[in-house]
This record gives structure tokens, sequence and C-alpha cells, in this order.
């Protein structure tokens, strides 16, 4: 019987987000394929429970600075040299720093690091060049969009030809609508089926702007008195926006409803999804929205219009702007045919260009062609010393 290959994934934390929800998925998609799958994590989260769920058992590593040699130099080699991995798979910054550095200390055959996203980071000097210097070590990068491809290129200088886009993708059919379940979330919230409720998902951190959304909120309550909004995530801005929501005067209908793991359920009670946000790579709520066939409003940003046809599948605003997001939301919240619109037509398209087995089949082709690079070299070496 064929020995499976070993994948060992690194990343910074298991909250849920973009980069972790890729890594679960890919995760269960590698499994599928006959890979045997180790993850290595600094922050815990939600996502521990699913990678438990399919059999996968997280190992958790010390949560240090964003440059550390610690980080790799007792905990990380150990973990990569327990587990004999013929690739290590890197995601997000500290991961990607340190993993790339102790996967080639160990020897490990294969690096490959995914490009999650267009981190202001990157644009300063340090840890751009330190970022672009670790990716030496990376056998292969994937960006999940051309502009973050076009981004780590330029600012991390990371030559383009060692980076492939593969497109983040969804697991359509597990947003199909659900009313139960959004029966079931609307009674937990005090609502009906006829309130009007309105969500933004995602980290409370400054990429996500939760700011412009709140300030948003007191403008469309003016105009729609009875809607409601769901802000769904958690992060170090917690309090900070619950003080803003307060002394906007809108806290009566705004439910800051931490981290949930029924993000379909979720999407499947909203009348409208709202993303705010400052910059993206290519977001996966964006995704999961438009698989649940909603109708969005987007911040226009890079990433974001990778994705979306303005008009279309979304409507799209300039960012940090909190009148022109009001305005839109206020003209779909009043014009219900325009939201089915643009719902039936964001399905569409994520179904035709962000598909999930797309995804995972692409990045095991990236494995297998890097490890088959590999092995050509390795011959070469062994018979050049004879």
């Amino acid at each position: 019987m064929k020995t499976p290959i070993r994948v060992l994934q690194l990343i910074d934390g298991l909250n849920i987000g973009g980069a972790e929800v890729l890594l679960k998925d890919l995760s269960a998609g590698l499994l599928k394929h006959g890979f045997d799958v180790g993850v290595g994590y600094s922050t815990p989260g939600p996502i521990l429970n699913d990678l438990q769920s399919i059999g996968i058992t997280p190992v958790r590593l010390p949560k240090l600075a964003r440059i550390d040699p610690i980080l790799y130099g007792s905990s990380l080699l150990r973990l990569i040299r327990t587990y004999r991995p013929q690739i290590v798979h890197t995601h997000l910054f500290k991961s990607d720093f340190h993993g790339r550095v102790a996967a080639a200390i160990c020897r490990v055959p294969v690096v490959i690091s995914t490009l999650h996203n267009n981190d202001p980071w990157a644009r300063q000097w340090l840890y751009g060049r330190l970022y672009g210097l670790t990716a030496r070590f990376a056998t292969r990068l994937i960006a999940v969009a051309p502009e973050v491809k076009e981004y780590h290129a330029k600012f991390s200088h990371i030559p383009a030809e060692n980076i492939t886009t593969i497109l983040n993708g969804v697991d359509v059919d597990r947003f199909k609508a659900d009313p139960a379940a959004s029966i079931r979330l609307r009674r937990e919230f005090g609502l009906s089926d006829s309130d009007t409720l309105v969500g933004i998902i995602g980290r409370l951190k400054p990429q996500k702007d939760h700011v412009t959304f709140l300030r948003a909120v007191a403008e469309i309550l003016h105009s729609l008195p009875q809607a409601r909004f769901l802000v769904v995530g958690d992060g170090p801005l917690r309090a900070e926006l619950e003080t803003l929501a307060q002394s906007l005067g809108i806290s009566h209908a705004v439910h800051f409803c931490g981290l949930r793991s029924d993000i379909p359920a979720i999407l499947s009670s909203l009348d409208l999804l709202v993303m705010s946000s400052q910059w993206e790579g290519l977001p996966i709520t964006l995704l999961e929205g438009m698989a649940a066939s909603r109708a969005i409003v987007t911040t226009a940003v890079p990433g974001i219009l990778d994705v979306v046809e303005p008009e279309t599948t979304a409507v799209t605003v300039p960012p940090a702007d909190p009148a022109s997001l009001a305005r839109a939301c206020i003209e779909l919240l009043n014009n219900p045919q325009k939201c089915r619109n643009l719902g039936d037509n964001a399905l569409q398209s994520v179904r035709q260009r962000f598909s999930i087995q797309a995804m995972i089949e692409q990045t095991v082709q990236v494995y297998r062609t890097a490890l088959a690079q590999r092995s050509i070299s390795s011959q070469k070496e062994s018979s050049a010393d004879r």
C-alpha cells in the first residue's frame, strides 16, 4: 500500500477568517485526495473543532511576537521533525516567516506559502524585505487572486514567476437557503420574519473598517428606523466599536454577535450583506454571501473588484465613506426586486468562477508538480555525487 504524502499546514491562528476557512476546506479536500494532513497553529479558535471533526488533531505552538526566532528555534522545529512532512504549507505572516525558515532547516522537500491578502505591512521596508527574503525558501507561492500576486511582487519583491494564482473557492451547496435556520436565528435576536436585517461578517480589526459601517448604520436608521444589524465576528476593536455604537445612539439596533460557527444560517437570515473593508485579498465572506444568493453592498477596493461586477452581482461604494454606504443600503432595502436580481446573479457567478473543487484540485497539482521536480533534482544531485 502506498504511503500517503504528509502535508503540514502552519497558520497563525484558528479564529474564523478567510485564511483559516481556506485552510479548513483545503485540509478536508486533501484528506479526500489521500494526503496525511497535520496542522500547527498559535491562537485557538472555532476552526479547531472543525478540523478535529474531520480527523485532524492540530498542534498548538507558542503565541509569540511577529518575528521571534524562539518560535521556530524550539516548538516549530520540533513539530516538523516529529511529523516529518514532505510538504510544509504556510499561511499568514508569522507562519510564513518562521515556517519557511524552519522547513529549510529541517530539509523539508517542498515548501508552499499562500499569499492571502494585500497586507499594509508589506509596504513597510523592513517587513516587506524580510518577507520577500524568506520567500526564497519557498518552493512555490500561491496567491488567492491576481491582485494579490501583483501586490506582493511589487512590495515584497517576490519574483512574479514564482507565484501561482489559485482563486479562493467556496462550497456553494453549503450556503443554500435554509428558511428554518433563518427563523431560528431571527428568534434568537428577537426579530420577526418581516424585520429588515443587515449584517457584516469579519474580524473586528482595522482592515474591515467597522467604524464606517456603524456610522452608516446611524444614517440608515434615520430612513429605516425598524432595521436591525448583526456584527458577526470578534477581535481587538470590539470594546471600541461597542462604545462607538453607544455614542451614535444605535446600540438598540446593533447586535454584536461575537464568533459564530453558523455562518450559513446567518447569511440565510440576512436581507443585505455589507462589506466595508479598506483592503482585501479575495475575501471568503464575499464568496459565501454570493453563494447564499444575498444582495451585497461592498467597498470598491482591489481584491473585491476581482470578484464582483458592480451593479450586476453587488453594489460597490468608495471605502471609508459612511454616507455612500448608507445610501446604497437604503436604496437596496427599498427595492426587493433589485436585491433578488443581485443575489441570483451573484450565485450564478460564484458557481462559474469560484469552485471549491477547482481550488483544491489546483493546489494538489502544485504539490505534485513540486514534489516531482524535487525528486528529479535530487536524482540529478545523486548522480553528480557518484
